[in-house]
């Protein structure tokens, strides 16, 4: 036999004992293997980011009243700030429905440089009655050192619960504490009545507000930089690195964002596990293509619940009256002014922590409380405001 017969004789017996190969297979399970190589790997980063989530600072509880404690009375802060690099949590599990935005302008509506948008119609209320007004509402003096006045809707009775405020102040979740800077200390005082206590020292309310977690643990104040203190054991810990230029921090609802402005008026929101902060677009652009009415907002006063939203005082672009009540709500997402269903000029507007909006209105003299639900478009109450009200700026609304 020659060579060339026995090679072809060998390759017979080969493709005899050979078995045929699905080229398909052997892709899906080398596929099938690299995913589950990926998937140990990406479910080890996962348990890892979990856990950096579990320890973070600004975790909420589960949403619950806040307890009738009194706050433990802090010495003088002697120890350094500890370092650390606070993360967000995931929202607390009791979320309420995604709120769409309110109804916005007809498109032939011109929208009208620094002044808030008005929706065209406004909804049936579900009531007119002030005493269905839930929880309280909280208002200020104008001009330096003013007193703080808390109505309860019940009865249209309001009352002073802080005399010539020193400071700008911070009122609490539920309503029962105040919050406040003096000579560089920060007080807290039950709305109530009595003696303040101090929780801490070097504390400036300049361009922070102190501002109360939704749950009413800790409070984000000013230092030499924005810091939270966490209110039971007095420690004071700073925000993320490259958030210590940022002015009037606020919480939203479930505690997972807080909403701030920038030095040129201009808004942002921090979100994310590593504390990396995106700007609200077109607000505070002053580039006229982006921004073609001049809009800012240079104070942030409150957000809803999940963080889509916040109320501001509209200013222009260039200038800042340094107004502290405001007027407009504006989508955190696209930058656009809210249209608000409401007759008249807003002249205040204020999220409480469960996203529902208070809106103060003004039309032929008389001021108007309207509250809308968590949604967005209902409208719960809407009531004449006690005229005695009529000359203070809208500070809060809470639980």
């Amino acid at each position: 036999m020659t060579a060339p017969d026995r090679l072809r004789e060998s390759l017979h017996d080969l493709a005899d004992r050979a078995q045929p190969a699905d080229l398909y297979a052997g892709a899906v399970r080398r596929s099938r293997g690299i995913a589950r190589r990926e998937a140990t790997v990406g479910t080890a980063a996962a348990l890892v980011a979990l856990a950096v989530l579990a320890s973070g600072l600004w975790r909420n509880a589960p949403r619950s009243e806040p307890p009738e404690v009194q706050v433990a009375l802090r010495s003088p802060v002697a120890s350094p700030i500890e370092p650390a690099t606070p993360v967000l949590p995931s929202p607390v599990p009791t979320t309420p429905a995604a709120a769409p935005l309110l109804t916005k302008p007809a498109t032939a509506t011109a929208r009208r440089k620094n002044q808030p948008m008005l929706a065209v119609g406004t909804p049936v209320p579900q009531s007119r009655a002030l005493a269905d007004l839930p929880g309280h509402v909280f208002y200020e003096q104008t001009g330096d050192r003013p007193d703080v006045v808390k109505l309860f809707p019940a009865d249209g009775e309001a009352s002073t619960v802080l005399s010539g405020a020193p400071s700008a102040v911070g009122v609490s979740p539920d309503g029962r504490r105040i919050a406040y800077a003096r000579d560089g200390n920060l007080l807290v005082a039950r709305t109530g009545g009595g003696e303040p206590d101090r929780l801490a020292t070097g504390v400036s309310s300049a361009n922070q507000a102190p501002t109360w977690s939704p749950q009413g643990d800790q409070l984000l104040v000013g230092t030499s930089a924005p810091t939270i203190l966490d209110i039971e054991t007095g420690t004071l810990i700073p925000l993320p690195a490259g958030l210590e230029g940022g002015l009037h921090f606020r919480w939203s609802g479930d505690g997972s964002k807080l909403v701030f402005a920038t030095a040129y008026c201009a808004l942002q929101v921090v979100g994310s596990a590593d504390g990396a902060a995106s700007a609200v677009p077109m607000l505070g652009d002053r580039q006229p293509v982006d921004n073609p009415d001049g809009l800012a907002a240079c104070r942030p006063t409150s957000v809803d619940f999940a963080g889509g939203r916040v109320t501001v005082p509209l200013q222009t672009t260039g200038g800042n009256d340094g107004s502290r009540t405001a007027d407009a709500v504006v989508d955190t997402a696209t930058g656009d002014v809210i249209a608000l269903p409401v007759t008249g000029s807003v002249v205040g507007a204020v999220f409480d922590p469960d996203g529902n909006l208070l809106v103060r209105s003004l039309h032929e003299g008389v001021r108007t409380l309207s509250l809308f639900a968590s949604d967005g478009t209902t409208l719960l109450v809407q009531a004449p405001e006690p005229a005695a009200l009529g000359e203070l700026a809208l500070l809060a609304y809470t639980r």
